[in-house]
C-alpha cells in the first residue's frame, strides 16, 4: 500500500527566490553584496557576489555614497544572475521601501524582511504589489515562510561572503543606516 503524502507544488519546485544583501566594511571602505537564489525547498540554485570601493572626500556625503553603492551593487548582481527569480527578498536594513522601489526597481514581487524584535516575529513587508494568488511567486512565498526560510538565507549569504572574501575584516561589519 503506498504511503500518502503532501506533494510539493510544481511552482515551488521550478521557481526560485532571490535573497539580496549588502554589507559595508568601514575599515576598508568597501561594500560587499551577494544574491542567493534558492528554490522553495531552500536548496541553493545560484550565488553571485561583488564588491564596490566607496568613493571618499568632501564631495561624497556618506548617506549618498551608501545609497549609490547599494543600488550599483544590486544592479550588478541582478545582471550577473543567470536565472530570473520569481521573487526578490531583502532585509529592511538595505533601504527604505521607497528607496528599494525607486532605485532597485525590480519588476518581480519584492519583499523586505523586518527581523524579529521584542515579541514581534520576523515579518514580510511588500515593497511593490504582493504576488497574486496562483502566481509562482505566491506559492514560493508561502512555502519559504512555512519552511522557516525567512532570515536563514541571509546567514548563508553572509557565510558565503566570508568564504569568498576571507581577507575582509568581517568582525567590523557595519550594515549602516538604510539609504533614504
Amino acid at each position: 500500500m503506498p504511503v500518502p503524502y503532501r506533494k510539493t507544488p510544481k511552482a515551488v519546485e521550478i521557481g526560485c527566490a532571490a535573497y539580496l544583501d549588502v554589507v559595508f566594511l568601514r575599515s576598508v571602505g568597501a561594500y560587499y553584496g551577494a544574491l542567493l537564489l534558492m528554490d522553495g525547498r531552500g536548496q541553493p540554485q545560484e550565488f553571485v557576489h561583488n564588491t564596490l570601493n566607496a568613493p571618499t572626500g568632501f564631495l561624497w556625503p556618506e548617506a549618498k555614497v551608501r545609497s549609490l553603492a547599494v543600488a550599483a551593487l544590486a544592479r550588478s548582481l541582478f545582471d550577473a544572475c543567470r536565472r530570473e527569480p520569481d521573487l526578490l527578498v531583502c532585509l529592511s536594513s538595505l533601504g527604505t521601501p521607497e528607496f528599494c522601489r525607486i532605485e532597485l526597481a525590480p519588476m518581480i514581487p519584492f519583499a523586505q524582511i523586518t527581523p524579529a524584535h521584542d515579541d514581534v516575529p520576523a515579518e514580510w513587508n511588500w515593497i511593490n504589489d504582493p504576488p497574486a494568488a496562483g502566481m509562482r511567486a505566491d506559492a514560493l512565498y508561502h512555502e519559504l515562510a512555512k519552511r522557516g526560510f525567512i532570515l536563514e538565507p541571509f546567514e548563508r549569504l553572509r557565510d558565503g561572503l566570508r568564504i569568498v572574501y576571507p581577507q575582509a575584516p568581517w568582525q567590523e561589519a557595519d550594515d549602516g543606516a538604510a539609504p533614504a
